[in-house]
């Protein structure tokens, strides 16, 4: 049986923005989304596999999906839907058509500055391994890969996925081949419409990305504005040094709830 391999883009359109037209220069797929499907093309040379294109696009985006498969894609979904949706929401999408593909390829980021968090959602709801933040190959086996993922401060770390897994990569890792004259002009990649279903309501198996709880600060205390400005930096306050306690769990539970409160996390 001929493996499959997925690959998730996302398009976006011409928007307009601070009061100006929508300008057509910034309709495009992101490089990352376009380094994703030129990995998983040499994915697919290697494996001899099939390349199945999907997104969540409005329908004016089909024909940019299209001229984006002649690269090399043998089959495209394109979910039609207009307007912003969750990232759980889009993942489950997307699912929905990749179950039975060996591995997943996103980018790591969208031009509109969404969250990238689709990828690991989309591996949640697939029970596939992930990684996020690629950067490299370092080794390759028939199901299995070994990734060259980024850290910060410079640092780099190899990890090693088996199928079925979703990696998300960055638009330094590979560059997009150009499609021919002739697969440009006839598409050859077969196109699957469908329909964005609405969403269900929450349940234990949804997720969210994480929102910090707003820090409630009191208002310094000082009879004039400079000794204002001194409480609320602690400017003149001595420094605060760890402190170790041994106490019972219910001694130590009521003891971080009260730090908790006097930092304002808790009222």
């Amino acid at each position: 049986m001929t493996p499959i391999i997925g690959v998730c883009v996302k398009w976006i359109g011409s928007q307009p923005s601070s009061g100006h037209e929508a300008d057509a220069r910034f309709a495009q797929f992101s490089a990352s989304d376009q380094a994703a499907l030129e990995v998983a093309l040499q994915r697919a040379e290697q494996l001899q596999a099939r390349i199945r294109v999907v997104s969540v696009a409005p329908a004016a985006a089909r024909s940019h999906l299209v001229a984006l498969c002649a690269s090399g894609a043998h089959e495209l979904v394109h979910i039609a839907a207009e307007g912003q949706s969750s990232s759980t929401h889009v993942a489950r999408e997307l699912a929905q058509h990749l179950r039975d593909c060996a591995s997943v390829w996103c980018g790591d980021y969208s031009l509109d500055r969404g969250s990238g968090s689709v990828p690991a959602f989309l591996a949640s709801t697939l029970g596939a391994q992930q990684a996020l933040g690629i950067v490299g190959i370092s080794a390759t086996n028939n199901n299995s890969l070994d990734l060259l993922r980024r850290l910060d401060a410079g640092r780099r770390e190899i990890v090693r996925v088996v199928e079925p897994f979703v990696v998300s990569v960055e638009g330094s890792m590979a560059t997009l081949r150009r499609a021919s004259l002739a697969a440009t002009l006839r598409p050859s990649a077969t196109v699957v419409e469908a329909s964005l279903t609405s969403p269900s309501a929450l349940s234990l198996g949804d997720f969210s990305p994480f929102r910090p709880r707003p820090r409630t600060v009191k208002a310094p205390a000082g009879e004039t504005a400079l000794d204002r400005i001194k409480a609320a930096t602690s400017a003149n306050s001595p420094q605060k040094h760890s402190e170790i306690v041994a106490l019972a769990p219910e001694a130590a539970a009521q003891r971080i709830v009260e730090q908790l409160t006097e930092w304002g996390y808790l009222s």
